[in-house]
């Protein structure tokens, strides 16, 4: 049995964002950038992950700090998708990661950063109000009436836990080189980061991989809206046998448009696809990724709602809230 939704669900999520928009079009103009969201499933917390560059270092300032706090719920089960699999592969938890990401200015065109996840895979409770919330908006469950709710599962290759895992993960770090056309009107950067294999792969909290890429990012102001958008490459390296066979590489892009609702409040809709690494014949997995977000940044605070459309390899909800330091 394969999982599908309904397409009148990813219509619902197009026509809300384009609401949004459209309702706030004659807004002012006020500050308004990329949110900063990652996949919040456990198999993509284990590699490397871009940012999505938000064009705030012209503040005079040296360091930006930012804390980003992540929940979501996830369930996928290769006997319901891929019964044939010789290795079964299950993921059935609730997550907290908090990225507490650490950039330093080099100069007024460069910077450099770290990025420390602390990752909590847990059982949860919000299984059976996920599965209201499909009903609502009209998808599928895609086999949760198949299992228990609020278990936790981490299987896959030869790491399979039952109980909950808890640590910091692997470290990415990032050289950002920032070009400046217009400064009210366009920014452009080129960025190039890389991921540190120095978490435990038992745990479940690393693929055991060295992993790098690069990303080029933009962003253009207009007199009532932002629009963002970036490109780029992921190279996955040999990861730990204990995990998964090998890991391919990847591209990802991602756009979005800012709306202004005040000087200091204004709403952020963007769209993240990117291919999948994983060929492990389970097809939720496998499968690129679309990620839809739909956020609010006041100040320097971010919440926003991320749901998985199109396919399955993130997780069915996540909730994040940022909060950025500037010194």
């Amino acid at each position: 049995m394969q999982r599908k939704k309904k397409k009148t669900s990813v219509d619902r999520l197009i026509s809300l964002s384009a609401f949004l928009f459209l309702t706030l079009f004659f807004s002012i103009q006020a500050q308004s950038q990329a949110l900063f969201v990652k996949n919040n499933a456990p198999y993509y917390l284990n590699i490397l992950q871009p940012d999505f560059e938000q064009f705030d270092f012209y503040n005079g300032k040296d360091y930006n700090i930012t804390i980003c706090t992540q929940y979501s719920n996830i369930m996928a089960y290769s006997f319901i998708d891929n019964p044939e699999l010789e290795k079964p592969i299950s993921f059935d938890m609730e997550t907290l990661s908090i990225i507490t990401k650490v950039e330093k200015r080099l100069t007024a065109y460069s910077s450099v950063y770290a990025e420390i996840p602390v990752i909590y895979h847990w059982k949860g409770m919000f299984d059976s109000l996920i599965e209201n919330y499909h009903d609502v908006v009209g998808l599928s469950n895609g086999g949760r009436e198949l299992v228990e709710n609020n278990q936790f599962v981490f299987q896959i290759g030869e790491i399979n836990k039952t109980t909950s895992i808890a640590g910091i993960g692997d470290i990415t770090l990032g050289y950002n080189i920032f070009k400046i056309g217009d400064i009210s009107n366009f920014r452009f950067n080129f960025s190039v980061f890389c991921k540190l294999p120095v978490s435990s792969v038992s745990k479940g909290l690393s693929s055991g991989s060295f992993d790098f890429g690069f990303g080029i990012n933009g962003i253009n102001n207009f007199k009532y809206t932002k629009i963002f958008y970036g490109f780029g490459y992921l190279n996955y390296g040999n990861p730990d046998k204990k995990y998964v066979s090998r890991l391919d590489q990847s591209g990802y892009l991602y756009f979005g448009m800012s709306y202004i609702f005040n000087k200091q409040l204004n709403i952020t809709g963007q769209l993240y696809l990117q291919s999948s690494p994983y060929k492990t014949d389970f097809k939720r997995m496998d499968d690129y990724m679309a990620m839809l977000t739909l956020g609010i940044q006041y100040r320097d605070y971010e919440i926003s709602f991320t749901e998985d459309v199109f396919t399955y390899t993130a997780p069915d909800i996540t909730i994040t809230v940022s909060k950025k330091i500037r010194f």
